[in-house]
């Protein structure tokens, strides 16, 4: 990756100017397709008196339509101003590279219509799910986690198929089908 600096504020050390390439490189780490970053460490002055110090980061992005990356924050303190548009460009990397990763997989709607399609009928729909055999303190925190309002699990003491639902007051309870 290639890093640009433009210093305009005449205040930039050599160690700060490593430590900036040092920390533009590690852009590649969670994205191999930054191809160039350029720095501008800039002056802003307040009706001619100079107050703050502005830190603009542009970063460069491999591919077909080139997208670019950018932030921009101010300060007196200019590491505290480069620190936070580092954060700022390394955030919009991270998610730049998730929508891309997003788009190329397969969606769930995808994933279900490939699945066969059940006939109409005129009474309820039927479905099909996989049972796993659970203890009951398993099937209390699998309903705690799936969010629904019951769970079916087969029993591992018993062997039976249970049903543990949630209640209006908040209460669990287990339904144990008897077959008379």
């Amino acid at each position: 990756m290639k890093v640009v600096i433009h210093d305009r504020t005449e205040e930039l050390v050599p160690r700060l100017r490593t430590y900036t390439e040092h920390r533009l490189e590690k852009l590649t780490r969670h994205f191999d397709r930054v191809l160039e970053a350029e720095v501008h460490f800039d002056p802003e002055s307040k009706r001619g008196v100079e107050h703050e110090k502005i830190v603009r980061i542009l970063v460069h992005m491999d591919g077909r339509k080139t997208p670019l990356l950018t932030a921009a924050e101010g300060g007196r303190d200019l590491q505290a101003a480069l620190d936070l548009a580092l954060e700022k460009v390394d955030r919009q990397v991270l998610k730049l590279k998730g929508k891309i990763v997003d788009r190329h997989r397969p969606r769930a709607a995808e994933s279900e219509s490939k699945q066969p399609t059940a006939t109409v009928t005129d009474g309820p729909e039927r479905v099909i799910t996989k049972v796993k055999a659970e203890s009951v303190s398993q099937a209390t925190d699998a309903l705690e986690v799936n969010g629904h309002l019951f769970h079916l699990f087969l029993d591992d003491d018993t062997g039976d198929l249970n049903v543990i639902y949630r209640r209006g007051d908040g209460s669990v309870a287990i339904i144990e089908p008897k077959i008379s």
